[in-house]
């Protein structure tokens, strides 16, 4: 069976077979079960060899006495007795199957034996496997999950590989958090049998998946890898934290997946030259989803910053001067526009530092419009009137005024924001916004619409710079 067709029952079978179910609240077995159950439209068969009746389902002893067919077999048992339960799956036709188990290649010994011993079984028998050591996998448009203790996970553009699954873990709350949905996951682990590679391949012609994030502390096929991925990055883009940067990491990466960690200095070189974005952080990785989803590419690397602080100017120049991006001169047409605007104290220069003034759209608009800016970076802009009420005590005289001020004033930045999009669209240009290390007010309707539009401010500029930063070298990429 080829590849494709067996990774499209792994994201979405007909029939699952869970190997290891159980009534127990602290095995994994209860946990998976409980999602598959929740979930209509498929056969769900718990396997526990004292079978009688698990989560209020008939429980069958082996897969082999189970009465249909099953497309998918999750296995949960401990790792001595794997191998018999993948016997048992090849008896039964299973066609993929998920090794959520541990203690295998990753402990070295015992365990790498037993690991070998099933990817031998397995590929006698035809059966493609993810894992071991692994968490589990989604498909949000299937309504599919076999991963346990996530949030509530919507549908959206992102799909994520990741060969560590507390890390992966930490990536989707981080996601969900701002908004940002998911297609499909999966927590690879030690890459047994299918390999990142396998992932990348299928999710290259996914047309729900819009941009693959992944997180690797090894690559098993390096070759295929890289050219598979200056195939896709022309398409989708692709963002790697790839871990295991010292030889301390490198050390990890081995006993936490049996990853094998090569040169990261040629790893580095091989990324960039195949177009892949390379991030440092976890956080970097929601980061650059955000401005790749918002943001239009930009042309250059000139960017014009718009503050209502001198010291927040003076950080932002720093912070975008470390990722080598440019502070042009404005246009002479660009300063009259500022003059007409601001108090006579504006820096009159680029970084543009109101002098006070609260953040103004119209000076953002002035900064689009200029032929030498190719970005616009804002310091403190981006839902201003979801702050007042906050940080303010209002004694209650005027908190009524103070409510119908805020209220008007929303609508008018509603206005303003939609003026800004059409700005962004027709000048191509990205707006990114930046905050002093006060979050935006995450309720509102002018914060909902910059969610919608993937344009949240980030909380400090040197986030912001960086993730404008991977948006220019990914224009840069795709123009040479």
């Amino acid at each position: 069976m080829e590849l494709e067709k067996q990774l499209d029952y792994l994201f979405n079978p007909g029939s699952v077979a869970l190997i290891g179910a159980s009534n127990n609240l602290a095995k994994w077995g209860f946990h998976i079960l409980s999602l598959l159950i929740a979930k209509d439209g498929r056969h769900i068969y718990p396997v526990n060899r004292n079978g009688n009746e698990i989560q209020g389902l008939k429980a069958y002893q082996s897969v082999s006495q189970v009465p249909g067919p099953v497309d998918l077999a999750v296995i949960t048992v401990p790792f001595i007795e794997v191998p018999a339960a993948m016997e048992d799956c090849a008896r039964k036709g299973v066609k993929v199957a998920v090794v959520i188990s541990g203690g295998f290649a990753e402990t070295g010994g015992e365990g790498a034996g037993i690991q070998r011993e099933v990817v031998e079984i397995a590929r006698r028998a035809g059966i493609r496997f993810v894992g071991p050591n692994c968490m589990g996998h989604f498909d949000t448009s299937a309504d599919f999950f076999t991963v346990p203790y996530l949030p509530p996970v919507s549908k959206g553009p992102l799909a994520l590989i990741a060969q560590s699954g507390n890390t992966s873990q930490s990536i989707v709350y981080l996601a969900c958090e701002l908004g940002l949905g998911f297609s499909k996951y999966v927590s690879s682990g030690n890459e047994a049998d299918l390999h990142f590679e396998d992932y990348m391949e299928y999710l290259a012609r996914d047309d729900e998946t819009k941009i693959i994030l992944g997180y690797i502390e090894g690559l098993k096929e390096g070759r295929r890898f890289f050219k598979l991925a200056r195939e896709l990055t022309r398409k989708k883009p692709v963002v790697i934290m790839k871990a295991g940067r010292t030889e301390a990491g490198a050390r990890a990466a081995r006993s936490h997946t049996a990853a094998l960690a090569g040169s990261d200095v040629v790893c580095e070189a091989a990324l960039k030259q195949s177009g892949v974005i390379r991030v440092e952080e976890v956080n970097e990785l929601i980061d650059v989803a955000l401005v790749l989803l918002g943001q239009p590419l930009p042309r250059g690397r000139r960017v014009g910053v718009l503050s209502a602080g001198g010291g927040a100017a003076v950080i932002a120049a720093d912070a975008l001067m470390r990722q080598h991006l440019e502070l042009p001169q404005l246009s002479p047409g660009t300063i009259d526009k500022l003059n007409s605007l601001l108090p006579s104290r504006w820096s009159h220069v680029n970084p543009v530092e109101t002098g006070g003034d609260p953040f103004s759209y119209a000076c953002l608009w002035a900064l689009m419009e200029d032929e030498n800016v190719d970005a616009a970076f804002v310091i403190g802009g981006g839902g201003v009137t979801g702050s007042y009420a906050k940080w303010v005590s209002l004694p209650a005289s005027v908190s009524n005024q103070i409510e119908q001020y805020l209220e008007e004033a929303e609508v008018g930045e509603l206005n303003d924001v939609d003026k800004s999009m059409e700005s962004m669209k027709k000048y191509q240009k990205p707006i990114i916004f930046a905050n002093m290390g006060v979050p935006t007010p995450r309720k509102g309707k002018v914060y909902e619409k910059l969610q919608k539009e993937y344009i949240i401010p980030f909380l400090t500029p040197e986030r912001a710079a960086k993730a404008l930063s991977h948006l220019v070298q990914y224009s840069e990429y795709l123009r040479a």
